[in-house]
């Protein structure tokens, strides 16, 4: 059975976000000039627009895409339908990239990608930094059964559009987007350096496969095997790109 506390959180939250709770505002008592039923309906207008706020402050390149109206009606139905669940507004939005892609997939098919992107740039730019091998001390102890533990703040997205581009353009630029623009898959590896800068870099489809295999865990000879299309050359350039970029913590 609920508490009064808990029954008293349940229709502030139902008053903030639909029509408002008649036994809430008899609950309550309004501030200054205002009743308790202008006082309520102040969290029934004002709050929505802060979840909205917060999705326009993590999904900008999503709402440059789409524009004001579009963007901006999408954030009032999706605030008003998802509730947020944590004390911390940056944290609001996790759905919102299957949200987007539900509504516009047919005008912008590679909305997911670009909002799940910046979802995931926004996770990284708000973790600690993890602390990677020097690449001396990596060579030291690698063998080819090693297992690389790569730090926390690493993330390989593979993607089914070329978003980095659109994410990375100029706020400024209105030129109209092509199909070609965003039509062929895309690999992209987000990760911090051990400050607090999040990098991003477009990784070629043999690498990729070959850094999502060592990330799964995969032993390093067999996810180098594992990518057909990665030669010798490629191969010992991964290496050397996993080493100066601090992406792993340990190896096992």
């Amino acid at each position: 059975m609920a508490s009064r506390l808990e029954l008293l959180q349940k229709r502030f939250v139902d008053s903030a976000f639909g029509k408002v709770d008649a036994a809430f505002v008899r609950s309550i008592e309004g501030g200054g000039k205002l009743t308790a039923a202008e006082a309520a309906g102040v969290y029934r207008d004002g709050y929505p627009a802060r979840l909205s706020e917060a999705l326009g402050e993590t999904f900008e390149a999503c709402w440059r895409v789409l524009g004001d109206e579009d963007f901006l009606k999408a954030c009032k139905i999706y605030a008003r339908t998802v509730p947020s669940v944590s004390h911390n507004l940056s944290d609001y939005g996790s759905s919102f990239p299957v949200f987007l892609q539900k509504r516009f997939k047919k005008d912008a098919p590679f909305i997911k990608d670009l909002a799940v992107l910046e979802w995931s740039f926004k996770e990284i730019f708000h973790a600690v930094p993890h602390s990677g091998l020097t690449p001396k001390s990596l060579s030291a102890v690698v063998k080819k059964d090693s297992v690389l533990i790569f730090g926390n703040t690493v993330r390989m997205l593979n993607l089914n559009h070329s978003v980095h581009d659109l994410w990375k353009r100029n706020r400024d630029d209105s030129t109209p987007l092509r199909e070609a623009d965003w039509k062929n898959p895309q690999h992209v590896l987000l990760y911090k350096g051990g400050g607090t800068q999040v990098f991003s870099s477009v990784i070629a489809a043999p690498e990729a496969s070959a850094l999502s295999s060592l990330m799964s865990g995969l032993p390093l000879s067999q996810a180098l095997a594992a990518s057909d299309a990665l030669d010798e050359a490629a191969a010992r350039n991964l290496f050397t790109f996993i080493s100066n970029a601090g992406l792993v913590t340990e190896v096992r």
